[in-house]
């Protein structure tokens, strides 16, 4: 499936990637009324186009390839190379869905490095021609997150908020750093009682055995 891609762009680049999507058609009889209205210059531009990008398409396949497409012209090479890769695709698909339905974020984990994940998953699906709803996509970022998130999705849901998938991911980021440090002050104040708490116990202790021994 890559092989085709590249083929694609290649031929992108050179401004004949028409010769791809369309066959070279056949010039109708010279009697015919059909060739008075028949451009015979793009005709020919079109043959002279699909031999260049014949060439450049050949060159980027195996030996073997070439020998199976060596006499086709781009239109029927491509069809042909897309038939041949059709069953890798669809297990490519397969196996990507596989790891992106399966992607959950544990607690202690960093948010990024696991929405970039899924982000990289998400675009190599689209890179075989499987490309998902940008709401379907943040639906499963937000399904993987562990309940510490929850407050953030109830919110992201709520507003009924729209972002793309790297400014959720700025978003995710954003709420673990401020949740992390509400953690840490809590703990430093949960603490700081519990210092107090002691000190003053300690404090109760001594004064009652001070007055112990003055009796």
């Amino acid at each position: 499936m890559d092989l085709t891609l590249n083929i694609a762009e290649n031929d992108k680049h050179d401004k004949v990637e028409y010769v791809l999507d369309k066959p070279i058609g056949v010039i109708p009889d010279k009697e015919s009324l059909e060739f008075a209205t028949f451009d015979v210059e793009a005709h020919q531009k079109h043959i002279d186009n699909a031999s260049d990008a014949q060439c450049v398409m050949l060159s980027s396949m195996s030996l073997e390839l070439q020998r199976q497409h060596e006499h086709m012209l781009p239109y029927e090479m491509l069809k042909h190379l897309k038939s041949l890769y059709a069953s890798q695709a669809q297990t490519m698909e397969y196996e990507i869905l596989r790891d992106l339905f399966s992607c959950k974020l544990h607690d202690g984990s960093k948010v990024s490095e696991h929405v970039l994940k899924m982000i990289g998953l998400i675009e190599r699906l689209a890179s075989i021609g499987t490309v998902l709803l940008e709401n379907v996509s943040t639906n499963l970022i937000l399904q993987s997150l562990p309940s510490s998130f929850e407050n953030f999705i109830v919110n992201f849901n709520m507003n009924n908020t729209k972002v793309g998938l790297p400014e959720l991911h700025n978003k995710l980021k954003t709420y673990e750093s401020s949740t992390a440090k509400v953690k840490s002050v809590l703990m430093m104040s949960s603490s700081a009682k519990s210092s107090k708490w002691k000190n003053k116990q300690q404090q109760k202790k001594k004064t009652s055995k001070d007055a112990t021994w003055s009796y």
